[in-house]
């Protein structure tokens, strides 16, 4: 059923992050979580917060590649740093007072419907939302170091003249240049090829 979710979806920050149903001993600042469009979940939070409820979504910062062909000539030209919803099509709201009501959610331009457990909304408390928000900002200090995709021991294809569509695992790596290993005639061999030429898989 669309905007219904298991628990499941909220471990991948590496927290228990279950849900409860809504009842009447509910704490008014617990937060509902909004089932958004594909893809409009920055134009869901935006009219939310213009209806004047609190809303909250959760940013996960990593590196992507430029649409553009490798090679090019530097790194840094093909790689952006992006902040990408934790939690594709879900996001936390909750309303400014006792007074607001949360009907108006349904018709918001960018949510497709309010998450439910049969016919009770979806609950998560504030700690649980603290704790979301903790991993947010650790993932925002960390190094571009820490999140590079191109780490030791992943899997990556080559672009690279002369080695174009060829695989191994990255060995080493540095702000420019790779070390690659490659098996080359049956024997695992070191290659050194320059990052932009380089992409996981």
């Amino acid at each position: 059923m669309s905007g219904q979710m298991s628990t499941a979806d909220f471990t991948s920050a590496g927290h228990d992050f279950s849900m409860e149903a809504l009842d009447s001993s509910a704490t008014p600042s617990a937060w509902y979580v909004a089932y958004t469009e594909p893809r409009q979940e920055p134009l869901a939070l935006t009219n939310l917060r213009q209806q004047g409820f609190q809303a909250y979504l959760p940013l996960y910062k990593t590196l992507k590649k430029r649409a553009t062909k490798p090679p090019v000539e530097a790194e840094a030209a093909r790689q952006l740093i992006v902040h990408e919803p934790m939690f594709p099509r879900y996001m936390f709201f909750k309303p400014s007072s006792y007074r607001q009501s949360i009907s108006t959610v349904r018709s918001t331009r960018g949510v497709s419907s309010i998450v439910r457990f049969g016919t009770q909304y979806a609950l998560v408390q504030p700690d649980v939302v603290a704790a979301i928000q903790q991993q947010e900002q650790l993932r925002n200090d960390a190094a571009l170091e820490s999140i590079d995709a191109l780490k030791p021991g992943r899997h990556v294809r080559i672009y690279e003249a002369g080695m174009e569509g060829l695989e191994g695992l990255v060995h080493s790596a540095s702000s420019k240049r790779l070390i690659v290993l490659m098996e080359i005639l049956g024997r695992q061999t070191r290659v050194k090829v320059n990052r932009a030429s380089v992409e996981p898989i």
